[in-house]
């Protein structure tokens, strides 16, 4: 199916709010303790104090080593200049190797640091969240390519100043070993829902041609699937499959490259490095009102909205593994 083809189905309908249309989400009890464990349980998870952004990395390893992963440690140095200097940072990586094309890579990761003053409940404990609800229901499936999880530290900019991206780090080590990622999905705020008229804008001006042939919808009640033209493959491919499952709304979006907020998360990074890529995404600042601010809590996130998301999710990584 066409990638304009599936906006025009769901632009007119087809899969509704929160699931309507199809199975409502089934992880939410879960998804809803895993963001308060971030949000609440540490708060904020920046630079500021690193030992207590390494001290959730641990966590999140030994949660991933619990679902029986191999899981390691991917070291990303801070720079002397950098806030919380004398303490280096870290990736978080679980890997399960495929079966038929094990050469071949799915990355799918989420950063688990926030930006200085927020508990950073939607971004972005509503996106590890969803990786480790991703990570429990794939931990033991046979796929055929190779599933890699990674929980990423220093995305946010107060982080990685004097510093580097997690991000960074693992798609140039990719690089360098040469490795064959075929898709990296990075998970960046999935949690926030307003299907008021009006709580949806665009950090593009939506009267251009361009923006009007995407019949985009006015409403925060969607999730976004956005990559460059470049990526169009990968971005209808998992659209189309997430919309498939009937749990959650989908645009899916290949966008022109001069629009620099599409480049605001980790998968930049693997662009940079050459690799197919793109964001997951309730937009962000475009609908949240609570983005980098204290008042991003645990309480502002629709837990059933997320839930159908993370089920779209499965069936999208499903049909990138198989």
């Amino acid at each position: 199916m066409a990638i304009w083809a599936v906006l025009a189905c769901l632009m007119g309908g087809c899969v509704g709010p929160s699931g309507e249309g199809g199975l409502r989400g089934s992880g939410a009890g879960r998804l809803e303790r895993d963001v308060r464990m971030l949000a609440d349980g540490f708060g904020e998870r920046s630079a500021a104090d690193r030992g207590e952004l390494n001290a959730v990395g641990v966590l999140l390893m030994e949660r991933l080593g619990a679902m029986g992963y191999r899981v390691w440690r991917e070291p990303v140095p801070v720079g002397e200049q950098a806030m919380g200097a004398g303490i280096d940072g870290f990736n978080v990586v679980a890997e399960r190797a495929g079966v038929t094309r094990p050469g071949e890579v799915v990355v799918v990761g989420a950063h688990y640091d926030t930006q200085l003053g927020t508990p950073g409940a939607d971004d972005n404990a509503s996106g590890v969240a969803g990786l480790l609800e991703l990570a429990r229901r794939f931990a033991r499936a046979e796929t055929g390519r190779t599933l890699r999880f990674i929980a990423f530290t220093n995305e946010e900019g107060s982080n990685s100043r004097g510093s580097v991206m997690g991000s960074r780090v693992s798609a140039q080590t990719s690089r360098e070993r040469d490795e064959a990622v075929v898709a990296m999905l990075s998970l960046e705020m999935l949690g926030y829902y307003d299907p008021a008229p009006g709580a949806q804008t665009y950090p593009f001006d939506t009267d251009s041609p361009f923006a009007r042939a995407l019949h985009l919808p006015d409403t925060g009640d969607f999730i976004a699937v956005v990559g460059r033209w470049a990526d169009q493959e990968l971005v209808e491919r998992l659209g189309s499959s997430m919309a498939a499952a009937g749990t959650a709304r989908v645009l899916p979006a290949a966008l022109p490259p001069v629009l620099r907020d599409i480049y605001r998360s980790d998968h930049a990074q693997y662009w940079i490095a050459g690799y197919p890529a793109v964001m997951v995404t309730d937009t962000s600042f475009a609908r949240n009102p609570h983005y980098h601010k204290a008042t991003d809590t645990a309480d502002t996130l629709d837990y059933v909205f997320l839930a159908g998301v993370v089920d779209a999710l499965e069936a999208g990584v499903w049909a990138l593994v198989e």
